[in-house]
């Protein structure tokens, strides 16, 4: 069942071209399993890709650090169950959070 692909998606059995690749190379490759990726167009593709469409330019616009932080952050804990961190806990994952997030990015 293919309901979420879009209209514009070709075939895998005709590769992109760097024409038809954002400013970065790359084009969206889909695979039975795993969904979307974004991969270069002339690089090879994961097993069950049957298809690929164009991917957006890339705008190089660097996204403001702290927003990012905070998004991730907040997409974390909601892995957890509904009330079962008090603020202070909250508070203390949040501080090693961020923390280990600037020790990734150095």
């Amino acid at each position: 069942m293919q309901h979420d692909l879009p209209e514009n998606i070709f075939s895998i059995d005709f590769p992109p071209t760097k024409a038809q690749a954002n400013n970065k190379g790359k084009v969206l490759w889909y695979a039975k399993g795993h969904g979307w990726y974004s991969g270069w167009f002339q690089s090879p593709y994961m097993g069950d890709t049957s298809h690929w469409t164009y991917a957006p330019d890339d705008l190089c616009i660097e996204p403001d650090t702290i927003d990012t932080i905070r998004k991730a952050f907040d997409v974390w804990v909601k892995t957890f169950p509904p009330d079962s961190l008090e603020p202070a806990a909250l508070a203390l994952l949040k501080l090693g959070y961020v923390a280990g997030w600037k020790r990734g990015q150095s």
